[in-house]
This record gives structure tokens, sequence and C-alpha cells, in this order.
């Protein structure tokens, strides 16, 4: 076999067995959890259904927590257990031009340099320029590779068509339940709609609930978490008053408890982890406890046990017959009854012993708490010896690093050989990676990473570190720097680590052989060290400070701009601003540049913004100037979100632009992004903005910003999306009145759909917002524009029984 053909199944390979590693991890980890459930589920046989279904709900939602949190929790190591066989991933070795480790033996050859740095040069080792082909090596580890492939290859196709497979069951019971919406006719029975008001107030529920008849059900059916949906069957006009009430709160608690959100979190969870019965049996056990607490839910609500169970066990029987054709999916909607389900039902509703108590606040926090408790730390757990095979959860370490405290290498996040890899990967953007951190030891950590144009730079400095005029001076014992760059024309490298007599050696390789440090990888090492240190913004108000002495501003913005880094730009940009007093003209020049190279990036640009329009500028004396600085950054934050709308090419993309640039919290920005909202052409898009800003927009008591946020609504032509944001609005009316009055005369004026009045207007009362004859009378008004007389009615109602 080819060394082509290895390293492909190498990269299929290493793929496709840390995800195994992860999902079989996550199976073994989560049948604690759903041990735990169970355990606890028994424990409660005597306690209410909603603290049942809250155990196996943890055990559930666990499941999906455990894979995010094993990749970003620190490991916690308790090696018990001897290495599984899917750790074990085979590697290929073939030769590479390997990153810089720690200097080899010093040769006689070596020289030795000024600046009490000494370099050194190992034997030379047979090596491969760029291009020349590269000899077969079989080890035993590509055997392996050979024989493990086929397994490898058919797990994951297994897999891939058993999530396929529950993800489409999903889609198409998804798809029936949507049909069966937009098949069906919505209820505007005055009597159906007086009775799921006054329920919907007594059970404390906010959310609109919108009711539908269909022609194919036999019994109520629910879905929608935001926007929640009853469908019921073709005779519900028939049903007396007493089965509409118990029906109505049966399919209230669904959407009291959020059911329709863990539903969906369940077969999410079956669909990643289909191959593991548990999980099966985990979300059995929410879906039979989620029915009995809504059951509980009719019966606190007075119903009569054998009236309840008589009327369901007619619903039951209806299933299937001429008249109702079937029930709904069971895992795309919440259904009422269930003949498969109906029995233990029956058994828990006619028993007079059980304990029917909702599930208060103060248990939820303690199942949350308790989940906590026990998913992290099993995140976290690493119970296998690590041996020789390389975990698919584990971090890179620096290879060859014997000199480097362990401590510090483990904290490397970009391995050595990361150009290898990108120089493997054709067609490869221009990117940058930086990171800087302290490692557990307290020693400052910073790795670089820029890969442009058939180039890759790479550099490493582990440990404490002095740097001056973006030079590398001493190292602390046991740190170690490694700078490498790859090109068309040659792979350079250099290591340097400390002595014991306070000197640095210094090894330098070229193509990956052992050369002497001359002057040439001087001069490429007095090139690439200041390009980290400025991506990294070490040093940066020193960098900047002598950059404004030999060039003044204009060097300064030249050397920032060829940054890629935004928070080093940001750093750059803030040395500046803290240095000497600039004058108008080089303020005015440094906010043209600011909003030039950070427009992608709002946070930093708003940042760099605020502090411009603070800073002392020479000449600026009186409040007439001031003011005219700040308009200055207003229009330079302008200039900046019309360049990164002008990078929009669709409504939702220009809404996520202006949500990045409003999500700031800086009311200029705020601002700024609702104007630009009335350019965006869809309500759905809208909607999400000013849902997202509301806060920011309306909290402050800001007239502008009320002022632009209602103009943005008065746009909207969908009365949905228009009551959703209107609902968002209301609460901040209790401390400025002037929205609710602006919520008032956009229902009056802007609101066509009667229901969705209703809905808004029928808030805005439960909210406890007409507390002065003004608010009463322009709630009136806005009422009287209803022209349907069952809507009216029911906000009347509503007005007059608070």
């Amino acid at each position: 076999m080819s060394a082509l053909s290895l390293q492909l199944m190498s990269i299929r390979s290493g793929a496709l067995t840390p995800v195994f590693g992860l999902l079989i991890d996550t199976a073994l980890k989560g049948s604690v959890l759903i041990a735990a459930a169970a355990i606890v589920a028994y424990l409660l046989r005597d306690r209410s259904a909603a603290a049942r279904h809250a155990a196996w709900s943890a055990a559930v939602i666990g499941h999906l927590a455990l894979p995010v949190l094993t990749l970003l929790m620190p490991q916690w190591r308790l090696p018990v257990l001897p290495a599984p066989p899917w750790l074990d991933t085979p590697a290929v070795t073939t030769p590479a031009l390997n990153a810089v480790s720690n200097p080899p033996a010093a040769s006689p050859a070596s020289t030795p340099t000024v600046d009490a740095v000494t370099s050194s040069t190992g034997a030379a080792a047979p090596t491969s320029r760029p291009g020349s082909p590269s000899p077969a090596i079989s080890t035993p580890a590509q055997s392996g590779l050979r024989a493990n492939w086929p397994l490898i290859s058919t797990l994951g196709l297994l897999w891939i068509l058993g999530t396929t497979l529950v993800l489409l069951r999903l889609a198409i019971g998804t798809w029936r339940v949507g049909r069966l919406a937009k098949l069906g006719d919505r209820v505007d029975d005055g009597e159906w709609l007086s009775l799921t008001q006054r329920l919907a107030n007594r059970l404390g529920i906010t959310r609109p609930l919108i009711l539908l008849r269909g022609d194919r059900l036999a019994v109520p059916v629910t879905w929608g978490i935001v926007y929640p949906a009853v469908l019921l069957p073709p005779d519900s006009h028939e049903w007396p008053e007493a089965r509409r009430r118990f029906v109505l709160v049966h399919e209230m608690a669904h959407v009291k408890r959020f059911d329709a959100l863990t539903q969906l979190l369940a077969q999410v969870a079956v669909a990643v982890l289909w191959f593991d019965p548990l999980i099966w049996l985990a979300a059995h056990g929410m879906r039979v406890e989620r029915e009995h607490a809504c059951d509980d839910y009719v019966l606190r609500d007075g119903t009569v046990p054998s009236l309840y169970a008589g009327e369901l066990l007619e619903m039951v029987q209806s299933i299937g017959s001429p008249r109702h054709e079937s029930a709904a999916p069971a895992f795309a909607a919440l259904a009422m009854a269930r003949r498969s389900e109906f029995e233990g039902r029956m058994l828990a509703i006619l028993d007079p012993r059980q304990n029917r108590h909702t599930l208060g606040r103060s248990s939820a926090v303690i199942t949350s708490v308790a989940l906590a408790l026990l998913v992290i730390p099993l995140a976290a757990l690493r119970p296998f010896h690590n041996g020789t095979a390389a975990g698919p959860l584990t971090k890179a370490v620096a290879p060859n690093a014997g000199a480097v405290k362990k401590s510090s290498a483990s904290e490397r996040l970009i391995s050595d050989t990361a150009c290898d890899s990108a120089r493997r990967a054709p067609g490869s953007s221009a990117s940058t990676h930086i990171h800087v951190g302290d490692d557990d030891a307290g020693s400052r950590t910073i790795e670089y990473m820029a890969t442009s144009g058939g180039r890759c730079a790479q550099a490493a400095v582990i440990g404490d570190a002095t740097f001056a005029n973006d030079r590398l001076l001493s190292l602390s014992t046991g740190a170690y720097a490694t700078f490498r760059e790859v090109t068309s024309d040659a792979d350079r490298a250099v290591h340097i680590a400390p002595r014991d007599n306070g000197t640095m050696e210094v090894s330098a390789k070229l193509n990956g052989a052992p050369v002497a440090y001359d002057d040439a990888m001087r001069a490429w090492l007095a090139r690439i060290v200041p390009e980290v240190l400025r991506e990294a913004a070490v040093d940066a108000p020193q960098r900047v400070a002598r950059d404004m002495a030999q060039g003044g501003v204009s060097l300064v913005l030249a050397h920032i701009g060829r940054i890629m880094s935004p928070s080093s730009k940001r750093a750059h940009y803030a040395a500046l601003l803290d240095g000497i007093p600039l004058t108008e003209s080089e303020y005015a020049q440094v906010s043209r540049h600011v909003t030039r190279t950070l427009a992608d990036s709002p946070s930093d640009l708003s940042a760099v913004l605020t502090r411009l329009a603070a800073s002392p500028a020479k000449g600026v004396k009186s409040l007439g100037a001031a003011v005219a600085k700040l308009g200055a950054a207003q229009e330079a934050m302008g200039v900046a979100l019309g360049r990164a709308l002008g990078k929009s090419s669709t409504s939702s993309d220009s809404t996520h632009t202006l949500t990045q640039y409003a999500v700031t919290d800086d009311p200029d920005m705020i601002l700024l992004a609702l104007r630009g909202a009335k350019d965006i052409s869809s309500s759905t898009d809208k909607r999400t903005l000013l849902q997202t800003i509301a806060a920011g927009a309306l909290r402050r008591r800001s007239a502008a910003l009320r002022s632009a946020f209602f103009d943005v609504t008065a746009t909207m032509d969908s009365d949905t999306d228009l009551r959703a944001v209107l609902n968002a609005a209301l609460p901040y009316a209790h401390s400025d009145q002037a929205i609710a009055f602006a919520v008032f005369n956009e229902v009056k004026g802007h609101m066509s759909s009667d229901t969705d009045k209703r809905a808004v207007l029928t808030a805005a009362v439960e909210q406890k917002l007409l507390s002065t004859p003004q608010l009463r009378e322009a709630f009136m008004a806005a009422a009287k524009s209803i022209s349907s007389s069952t809507d009216y009615t029911a906000v009347m109602r509503a007005a007059f029984s608070k």
C-alpha cells in the first residue's frame, strides 16, 4: 500500500475513531445517569409523577451535556481501568517535516554566537526536501490500520444510517403534524376561547395558545415550544363543559411544563445514541411520567377521577375508527391518550393514594444542581490508564518536550506539527490562531499559527519569558520557545531553551535538517519574532510608543493595519489613545482607520470608539468641540456598520450583522442597529432582532431609542411577528409609560388581526399596566379597533376582571 493511501486512511480513521470514542464514552457514562434516574424514580414511587419525570428528564438532558462537557472540561484522571480498544488510535509513521523539538546534543561543529546565545546542531538525519518522494515505511501501526479500517468504516456507516433514520422519523412526524395544523380550522367559538383564557390565567400561562380543529385525530394533540398549538378532534364542538375543561387543563399542563421542549431533547438524544437501549428506556420513562403529571393537573383542578377515566377510555377506543383515523406521531407531538400507555394511566388516575403535587421551583433547582454535580465529574473523569494509546478525548501534547515542565506542555492547544497538517490541506483559506494564557503553574503560554498564500508560520513560547524591543531576551528554567515558517521554498525552524548558566541555547533546522544558527537564520528569526509578539499583543504600549517616536500616528496605524487579530488591534489602539493626546486631525485619522480595520468585529470596534470618544485631544477645550468628538465617534460607528451591512447579501445576513452590533449594549450602537433594521425585508428577521435588543433599547428610558424601536415595528407586515415584539416590549412599560402608549398605538394603527390585538391587550392587562386614566383611554381606543365581538368581549372581560 502506498504512503498516500496510508495517509488517507489515517485521516479517515483519525476523524471517525474519536467520534466513536466520544459516543461510547457518553453511552457508558450515561448509563450511570440512567441508573441514578431509575433509582430515584423507584424511591419516588409514592411521590408525584412530576418528580419522577424530572428524574428521567435529567438523565436524558445529561446525555446531551456529557459530550460537550467532555470536550470542554479539564481532565480528571483516575487510572483504575485498562485502556479499552476504542481508545487505541493507530498512528501512521511517515517521513514529515517535524516541528522543532528540544535541542539535540551539541556537535563539535557548533559555533558560539553573541549576546550570550549559543547555537547547537545535531547529527544530520536523513530528510527529504518539499516535493521530493517520501519512502514508504511499513510499521505495525500501518498493519493495524489496514485491519481496522473496514471495521471503522462499517461502524461509521451504521451509526450515520441509524441517526439519519431516527431524525428522518422525527422530520416526517413533524411534517405530518404541520400538515394537520395547515388543514385544520382555527377555533373561534367564544365559549372555547373564554374557557381557554380563564384556564390560562389560572395556570399562569402567558404564551399565546392557538386552538385548531381537525378532521382526522381522535384525541387532542399539543405541539410547539414558543408558540404552542392544540389540535382538537372534529367532534369537539359537541363536547360537554366538563370534557372541554379537563382537555384544556391537560393540554395546558404540557405547555406550562415545556413538555414539547423536553420531548425534542429526548428525540435528539435518541438520534445521537440510538444504539444505546438505555436511552430509549429513559425516553419511554419520560413519556409515561409526563402524561401522569398532566393527569395530576386535571385531577387537582377538581375533575372526578372516574369521570376522567371514562372519558379517556372513550377517546382511546375511537383511535383507528372510521370517524377518527389515527393519533399524531408520538415523537413529534404530545397526544392526550395512546393505547400503548392507557392501562398504567387508568390505574394511576383511579388510585386515591397517588400524590398529585406539581414540581415546585425549589425542587427544580435541586434537580438541576444534582444533575450538574453528577454530570460535571462524569464528563471530566478519565478512568483509563494512558498506556501508549492516544485517546480521542486527550489534548495534543508537544512532542519531544522532555526538558519542559509537564504542566506547561499539557496546556498546548496548537500542535507542533500543525503546519504539516495545514500544508496537506489543499485550498485552505487564510487564518490566524492565537492563544495567550497561564498554565497551572502560573507560567505564561503564547501559541501562534498563521496560514495564507502557501505560507504557514507557527510559534510557541511556553513558560516565563522576557521580551524587549520585539526581541526575546531570556527564558526561565524549564521554559522554551519554538518558531517555524514553512513556505514553498523552505522550512525553517528554531528552538530556544535556557541553560543552567543563564544563557540560551539555540538550535536551528532547515528543511528538517540541523544547520548552524548563522546570520541568515538570525535575520529570519528577527523577522518572525516581532510578528508573533505583535499578534499576541505583547508589549503593545512599548511598541506603539516606539512607532510614535519614529513616525508618528501614521506609522502606528500602518503597523496596526498589518495585524490580523482583532483583539490585538484593539490593544494597540488602546495603547495609542492612552499615550500622548492626539490632535483633532490625528483623531479623525484614527477614527477612519478604526472603522476600516474593525468593521467585522463589533465588540472590539465599540470598545475602541468609546475610548476614542473619551480620549483627550489637543485643542478640544469647549463643550461644543467635545460634543463634536462624540458625534464623530457615532459617525464612525455608522460607517463601520454600513461597511458590515454592505457585505450582507440577504435579510438574515443583515439581521445577524445588526444583532452583532446591538448586543454590545452600547446605546449608540443599538440606535444605529435600529435605524438599519427598517431596511430589513423580512418581518421574522425584524422580530428576531427586536426581541434580542428590546432590553438594551427600552430599559434606558431613552426617547431616541424608544422612538427608533417603534419606528421599526411600524414597518412590520406580519401581525404574528408584531405581536411577539409588542409582548416583548410590555415589561419595560412599568418604568416608562411611553412604551405602553406606543404599544397601544401600534395595536390600533398597524395591527389587523383581531386575535393578535386581543393577545397583546390582554397581556397588558395581566401585567397591570393600566395605571393612569390616560393609559386606560389609550387602551380603550386600541380595543375599539377590534372588529370581532368575541375578541372584543374577551379583552373587556380581562380588563374589568382585574
